[in-house]
């Protein structure tokens, strides 16, 4: 249904073909100006270690490339992984050669039509239209994967006047479960865990053409936490601005006084690890020096104890969607 809007063919078959001059002529050990186009372009000298390897994974990746763009298709980071397994070792490092070749070139990973595999979802009150296709979120249970292009349609409706950015994939099931948009109006989304590029983008594209409140629930961990600012930092880019950063958005909770709702033995002591991280954290200037939030970090520390979302279930749900969240929500009790 969704058709990327890519760049100039040409420009990036030029570039894929200076590239491939270049690697000619350092393997002939020739001193010729073959960048006729662009003479200030240089290429990493980390392209030519000892290590010929990486250069046979970078060669690779730009070949593919070449394909996918000469035959207008399409895939993912996944599918290259697979299709270069003996050369890569795990996914990892397949997406650090293909975020190689983006510098190389000179184009953002879509415009190469390279997407991320499909990580997060979202679910609630959005209706995509393109041509005669209608999507209508609502219909569908635990709603849709999230992928870069998903906006990219003829017309966005919405009658939300939130977006419920959830830290776990449970707990997006659960409320997709007790249809949470029917009773507060809103849209739900997942990025389960520390969000991936598209998820990013689609949260800050919503935010921006319906100007919607944004709240964000996770766990009264460190990792929660991290996430939490994860969203709000953005992916950071050449420039000053990082990308898709969701600064207005607001954590709602799990809060440090709601320890009342817990069981005793659902609170778990933190771990040496995660103290250090909450002491990061406390040095994260940029983000928690005026914030709300930093005064949980420094309740947290000082109980030395977490709490996950999951252990305020044994209340019920339906405590947990309008005794707490809706609740706060509305009265605008998050934290910035």
């Amino acid at each position: 249904m969704i058709n990327c809007n890519r760049v100039n063919k040409k420009s990036i078959l030029e570039a894929i073909e200076d590239f491939v001059l270049h690697i000619f002529s350092w393997f002939l050990d020739i001193n010729v100006d073959i960048f006729k186009n662009n003479v200030d372009k240089k290429y990493s000298i980390k392209l030519f270690d000892k290590k010929l390897i990486n250069l046979c994974r970078t060669v690779s990746v730009v070949e593919l490339v070449n394909e996918i763009i000469m035959k207008d298709k399409n895939c993912t980071q996944r599918e290259i992984y697979y299709k270069f397994y003996n050369i890569f070792r795990e996914q990892n490092q397949a997406n650090k050669h293909i975020k190689d070749v983006c510098n190389i070139l000179g184009y953002e990973r879509s415009s190469l039509n390279i997407h991320a595999s499909e990580k997060g979802c979202i679910a609630g009150l959005l209706i995509l239209k393109k041509g005669y296709e209608i999507l209508n979120l609502r219909e569908y249970e635990n709603g849709i994967m999230i992928n870069e292009f998903l906006l990219n349609v003829d017309k966005i409706e919405s009658m939300a006047n939130y977006i419920i950015v959830v830290e776990k994939y449970s707990v997006y099931q659960k409320l997709c479960e007790n249809k949470i948009w029917n009773i507060l109006p809103s849209i739900l989304i997942t990025g389960k865990g520390f969000p991936d590029l598209s998820t990013r983008k689609i949260i800050c594209e919503l935010i921006q053409t319906f100007q919607l409140e944004c709240v964000y629930v996770g766990d009264f961990d460190p990792h929660g936490i991290k996430i939490y600012l994860n969203y709000k930092e953005g992916i950071k880019s050449n420039d000053k601005n990082n990308l898709y950063a969701c600064k207005n958005m607001k954590w709602i909770g799990m809060c440090s006084n709601d320890i009342v709702f817990f069981p005793k033995e659902s609170l778990i002591s933190l771990t040496k690890k995660e103290k250090n991280i909450l002491q990061n954290l406390k040095n994260n200037k940029k983000f928690l020096s005026t914030s709300q939030l930093k005064n949980e970090i420094i309740q947290m520390d000082r109980i030395n104890y977490k709490f996950e979302i999951e252990a305020v279930q044994y209340l019920g749900m339906d405590f947990f969607i309008k005794k707490y969240l809706i609740k706060k929500i509305l009265r605008k009790e998050w934290l910035t």
